[in-house]
């Protein structure tokens, strides 16, 4: 058996604040707002009712649970490819430094700037793919022209790098393969 109180409010006289001739005691006020009456209930359910009740609560935090999974994948998602277009828009702009400091006569100005681009591109988690020597890979290189005979490719020159953020791949290396 359980006991419940109930609070019933009863009617306050509100002209003893329209009027500072009347003053009443803040205890005063509280005697005549609050009641409280001792009762007591036994309240019964059937099994099968609290089991369904039970069924449909653990139902509804596997639902919540599951929309919670899914909207921090697709935020996760959202960030990556927002991250990616952000890189794939600056690509143009590194290949064309790269190709400026690979120059005779460069200014400093472009060699820091080309640093600073680097820097960006490394504080987002973004690595360079194909580098000579490596073994080709077709889901991470794009092969331009291919040599030998052999059964094992490599990389023997990289003519456009390739980027990768987290494992998505944002630009696949243009190469050359040589099979040995």
């Amino acid at each position: 058996m359980s006991k419940k109180k109930n609070f019933e409010n009863s009617e306050v006289d509100n002209s003893t604040s329209e009027h500072p001739d009347n003053e009443t005691t803040a205890e005063e006020l509280v005697d005549e707002e609050l009641v409280i009456e001792d009762s007591t209930e036994e309240s019964t359910i059937p099994l099968s009712q609290y089991e369904k009740i039970k069924d449909d609560y653990l139902r509804l935090a596997a639902d919540f649970d599951n929309f919670r999974k899914r909207t921090e994948k697709e935020k996760e998602s959202i960030t990556k490819t927002t991250i990616s277009l952000f890189i794939s828009k600056l690509l143009p702009l590194i290949d064309n430094f790269e190709i400026a400091t690979s120059q005779e006569n460069v200014h400093d100005e472009t060699k820091t700037l080309q640093l600073l681009l680097e820097t960006v591109l490394k504080e987002l988690n973004v690595t360079e793919v194909g580098v000579v020597g490596e073994e080709f890979d077709p889901a991470i290189h794009e092969a331009v022209e291919h040599t030998g005979e052999g059964e094992k490719q490599k990389i023997d020159v990289v003519l456009r790098k390739g980027y990768l953020y987290q494992s998505y791949l944002i630009r696949p290396a243009m190469v050359k393969v040589i099979s040995e």
